[in-house]
């Protein structure tokens, strides 16, 4: 097939994701927009694309071979596209409705993929189309408790930490009570922002130098624990400003805590997946190691 005929026939096979993948988008700049929280998310069409130019340099032969789970998948994300527009017609734009025009978008691409190149194209670009789906907003529901969660053990061990270095303090919901006056530990403060950010840094720096799906894995936890560590931290240091200089005290220092915490957990992330690739290629090298010379016995 010549390179022209070949560039042709991957158009065409993409054309089912591309348009999904548009409408996905058409519907997700919304959140973009008008939610702060949500900002981050014009970044991802652009490291998703990336994603996927580096998998397109080592795309598996064209199939285009129909198979059951190729068109179940596709029948199902057809589904979900079409009940969701429905949805969303009748109660308008939520993130409820997001979840499943993703889902919906993920079984197309699946099915497409399938179809095209058969599973080496899923493991070749799914993680690429995948990693899109981060930039879609939370359900409420869910949301509302990661909010809760991290408000409440935040707000629960500062506290705590303040008593053990003999600062009185009290907790009453998400308000940590002072000797010079109440602070209030809200949503910006619970760290969920820079979970979102720290969840997008670990998946794509991740793809991109580690190859054992473990060490992928270790990252990923390891950076959410940062990001966790980074924000406690953020918040005790606030706390015990106020605790010694008064409430006032946090309005100045608020902006420079939350910029040196985002430094903290980004240079983290960053030695982490260094530290994370060392170990990874000291293990591959003794792997190949341990093969030569159990070929060399064997061959003896």
């Amino acid at each position: 097939m010549s390179p022209q005929r070949e560039s042709l026939s991957h158009g065409v096979l993409w054309l089912p994701i591309l348009v999904t993948l548009g409408w996905l988008v058409s519907k997700a700049s919304w959140f973009w927009n008008n939610n702060p929280d949500m900002q981050f998310g014009w970044v991802i069409p652009m490291l998703s694309g990336y994603l996927l130019f580096e998998g397109f340099e080592k795309r598996p032969m064209i199939l285009g071979r129909w198979s059951f789970v190729s068109v179940a998948s596709i029948c199902v994300g057809l589904g979900f596209l079409f009940l969701t527009q429905i949805y969303q017609a009748a109660y308008g734009l939520t993130a409820t409705s997001m979840a499943g025009l993703g889902l919906g978008f993920l079984a197309v691409s699946v099915g497409s993929l399938l179809y095209a190149y058969g599973f080496p194209g899923v493991k070749t670009f799914g993680f690429g189309l995948a990693f899109f789906l981060i930039a879609l907003p939370i359900p409420s529901v869910i949301y509302g408790q990661i909010i809760s969660f991290l408000q409440y053990w935040i707000t629960l061990v500062n506290v705590e930490v303040l008593a053990l270095l003999g600062t009185p303090a009290s907790i009453q919901g998400n308000l940590v009570q002072l000797p010079t006056g109440t602070l209030g530990v809200d949503e910006a403060c619970s760290g969920i922002r820079s979970l979102q950010s720290t969840v997008m840094a670990t998946l794509f720096i991740g793809y991109l130098t580690l190859e054992r799906l473990s060490f992928r894995g270790l990252l990923f936890v390891s950076g959410l624990l940062l990001a966790i560590l980074g924000n406690f931290i953020r918040v005790f240091s606030l706390s015990y400003s106020a605790s010694i200089h008064g409430i006032g005290a946090v309005d100045a220092a608020h902006d420079v805590a939350g910029w040196s915490i985002l430094m903290f957990t980004v240079v983290g992330v960053g030695v982490l997946s260094w530290l994370f690739g060392r170990v990874e290629g000291m293990l591959k090298v003794a792997t190949t190691e341990r093969i030569v010379a159990e070929s060399s016995g064997a061959a003896e």
